[in-house]
């Protein structure tokens, strides 16, 4: 990484601020930690309406709003997104350090990122608030062409552009080029300029924020430095800076600063996206950064060029994305994979109309010509209509919370385009692959060494992670596993020491959060059967088994995906635990086998060869064959106001088969013997056709199954209860029906039929 000094750099004199001595940026990086630190401390202790840390002797302090504003009504719905950015007003601009001279115009205040030290300078990306408050004027803003506002964001403004280095980059704690803060920097700059130049406001500042622009637009822009190695690692930091780079070009109106844009444009697609479809955050998936960061300035990037390599590279973001955020059913989002993400905690993705809290509304630019976007934002009149309450609250506003000020967000809402309508939204969610198809298998590569494989049955979704995790935050293995009517039932997160699906070696090693070092996959109930490419894998419409060997070769677990459920079969070589996170609502039903109904957020333990949850008309079966010490335990985490997060435990010796299985709990209405049958048909990659039959018992005794079809029969004795019997009929001719027939034992049995249609 390169680096160099921070520059000194002193500001030009100004009629609206007293003369100070000049700021030495040398005297700035010699400030020692405990400095620092104080400042910090003083920052996020934060300060009243319109306090600030001087007493407003040099700079004058900017008045607090009067009681009771703003009014509401005299907001543009639009435009409503500012209210709470107003009510921070003063104390945002109070906050510039007037009475230190190696601090003066500094914002000390810690309102916007941390850490909270003078040469961070994304925190000063705040100038752009003062200027637009500054410059637009508004019923409800009386701060427009404010003296005291104007006094304040000059010294900003001064204190901001010395920090730039000789190259044009300017520096965070971390290091003294940077390119978050230097793209997302000239962002801010360019607003800034934009706002000072409609009003003829400090022009003196114009010519300043002119140069510094176009060195750090060159910086940007060469292709000589790290942040353009490829391939490229942070997809969201480089479109911030090349829609920087269109701002600056616009507001100078000087098209030569963005000369290149097509250029870079070209190069971000090309190699700052995985083959996967994901951006790179860094390298690998991050669904935060990809939606509400990258995806946004995308849409700026597009509003400024039209160019339409940007739309396939969205549409196969998109694509990607349908894949790994699984929309909750009578809920208000989706539950995400988040054990894939290498930088963020988004375990979910909550559908809100709230512009307050909107940070990807600039990526609707694209739903025109990427209608699949649709599904993840609020419809046209969900907006509408909170915009509509929001106008008719007569509760005071509430102002941001420190640390969640963002200034994207008051750039992006007022111009972000509404979505398609609910009903359009609800043609697009029912769409989205996995919910419109009940039959496929999705193999996606990532540019590191690290495979996504998605697979739907008519009975279930599974995504899972493999290969290389990328990061100690990813964890790896079958991450979600999704039902169209019930939704989310087990869920791997990646942000607590409990939040995955894995298996917890006896050493205390868990299992999903080493690399997958081999995966196989075989075509058939287990891994003895032939190997699949792949990229066959893509032709793959029947039961096939993935093998994946874990913790440096320690650890070897086989999935087998059959239509109704999955079969994960651990040998961990010493004894350990296998630990399922389970989702549960409210209303679901919650049993171990021996008859144990744990309540939804209490805690149980048990002697038990099985699990099952019941959410409406689906039941999921789990199922470890035989009797083991069995826990669960709330974790205390809830998503979508609806899903508490438990974690059902379960010891063995080292090796253990769970077998998860969903089932239509109608089909038992008015049976004679609680038992679920289903099948399913396909064609195998060698041409043979075949039928796959599962008998599940649900009985509290042991039971008979006979199975009867175009092949011959096929008959299981004294299956146990909570077992099921599997089998894989193969044939040169198709084979779609077969009947079973299960009878309970003793001296008076019960039967029960079921005609399976495959």
């Amino acid at each position: 990484m390169r680096t160099s000094q921070v520059s000194e750099s002193h500001e030009s004199p100004s009629p609206l601020r007293p003369a100070l001595p000049p700021i030495s940026r040398r005297g700035l990086l010699g400030i020692g930690a405990a400095t620092i630190a104080a400042f910090g401390a003083a920052g996020i202790a934060g300060a009243g309406p319109a306090a600030a840390t001087s007493e407003g002797t040099v700079l004058p302090l900017v008045d607090p709003l009067p009681a009771g504003a703003p009014d509401r009504t005299q907001f543009d719905p639009h435009e409503q997104v500012f209210a709470s950015y107003l009510m921070i007003l003063a104390p945002l601009a109070n906050s510039v350090v007037d009475d230190d001279p190696e601090l003066y115009g500094w914002m000390e205040d810690g309102w916007w990122r941390t850490p909270n030290d003078p040469i961070n300078s994304r925190i000063m990306e705040h100038v752009a608030t003062l200027a637009w408050f500054l410059t637009h004027d508004r019923p409800w803003n009386p701060y427009y062409l404010d003296a005291n506002l104007t006094g304040r964001l000059d010294a900003a403004l001064g204190y901001y552009l010395s920090l730039q280095g000789p190259r044009g980059a300017w520096p965070v704690t971390y290091e003294s080029e940077s390119l978050a803060t230097t793209g997302f920097g000239l962002v801010s700059l360019a607003h800034t300029y934009r706002d000072l130049d409609s009003a003829g406001l400090l022009p003196a500042r114009l010519a300043e924020i002119d140069t510094a622009m176009r060195a750090a637009a060159v910086w940007l822009m060469d292709l000589d430095l790290d942040h353009w190695n490829l391939p490229l690692q942070l997809h969201n930091q480089l479109v911030g800076g090349l829609a920087g780079v269109g701002h600056a070009a616009t507001v100078t109106g000087d098209p030569g600063i963005a000369a290149d844009l097509a250029d870079r444009i070209e190069l971000l697609v090309e190699a700052a996206q995985a083959p996967a479809g994901y951006f790179h955050e860094p390298l690998g998936y991050d669904h935060g950064y990809n939606f509400a960061v990258a995806l946004p300035d995308v849409g700026d990037l597009y509003e400024q060029t039209g160019n339409p390599l940007l739309v396939e590279h969205v549409r196969r973001w998109a694509d990607f994305a349908q894949y790994v955020v699984l929309p909750e059913p009578n809920a208000p989002g989706f539950v995400h994979l988040g054990a894939a993400s290498m930088r963020n905690s988004t375990s979910v993705l909550t559908i809100t109309p709230d512009d307050d809290k909107d940070r990807a509304a600039l990526g609707r630019v694209f739903v025109p010509e990427v209608p699949l976007l649709a599904a993840f934002h609020a419809s046209s009149e969900a907006k509408a209509a909170a915009r509509a309450a929001w106008a008719a609250e007569t509760a005071p506003v509430e102002p941001r919370a420190k640390g969640d000020t963002s200034p994207r967000l008051y750039a992006h809402v007022p111009q972000a385009p509404d979505n398609v309508t609910a009903a359009e939204r609800d043609d697009v969610v029912a769409a989205l692959r996995p919910v419109a198809e009940p039959v496929f298998t999705e193999y996606r590569t990532g540019t590191i060494d690290q495979q996504l494989l998605f697979v739907r049955r008519p009975g279930y979704y599974l995504a899972t992670l493999l290969g290389n995790r990328g990061n100690a935050r990813v964890r790896s293995g079958p991450g979600l596993f999704w039902h169209p009517a019930a939704g989310s039932v087990i869920a791997s997160f990646n942000n607590a020491a409990d939040d995955h699906w894995t298996t917890l070696t006896a050493s205390g090693v868990a299992v999903a959060q080493t690399n997958i070092v081999s995966s196989t996959f075989h075509d058939g109930e287990d891994a003895t059967a032939p190997v699949i490419a792949p990229e066959d894998l893509g032709g793959v419409s029947g039961v096939f088994t993935g093998r994946y060997v874990a913790h440096v070769g320690k650890v070897t677990t086989d999935v087998t995906h059959r239509h109704d459920g999955v079969v994960r079969s651990v040998s961990a070589g010493d004894a350990a635990s296998e630990l399922v996170p389970l989702l549960v609502r409210d209303d679901d039903v919650l049993e171990f086998a021996d008859g144990t109904r744990p309540a939804r957020g209490t805690a149980a333990s048990t002697t038990a060869s099985g699990f099952s949850l019941t959410r409406g008309d689906v039941r999921v079966h789990i199922s470890w064959g035989s009797e083991r010490s069995a826990s669960l335990t709330p974790s205390g985490r809830v998503y979508l106001g609806a899903l508490a997060h438990h974690l059902l435990r379960v010891e063995h010796d080292g090796d253990l088969t769970v077998e998860v299985t969903t089932v239509d709990v109608t089909q038992l209405a008015g049976s004679r013997v609680a038992a679920a049958a289903s099948a399913h048909a396909w064609t195998a990659l060698d041409g043979t056709h075949r039928l796959g039959v599962h008998v599940v018992n649900l009985e509290n005794e042991a039971v008979d199954v006979r199975v009867t079809g175009p092949v011959g029969p096929w008959t299981t004795t004294d299956l146990a209860p909570g077992a099921g019997a599997y089998r894989v009929f193969r044939s040169h001719r198709p084979l779609t029906r077969a009947v079973a027939v299960v009878t309970t034992r003793g001296r008076r049995p019960r039967i029960a039929v079921r005609r399976l249609e495959g």
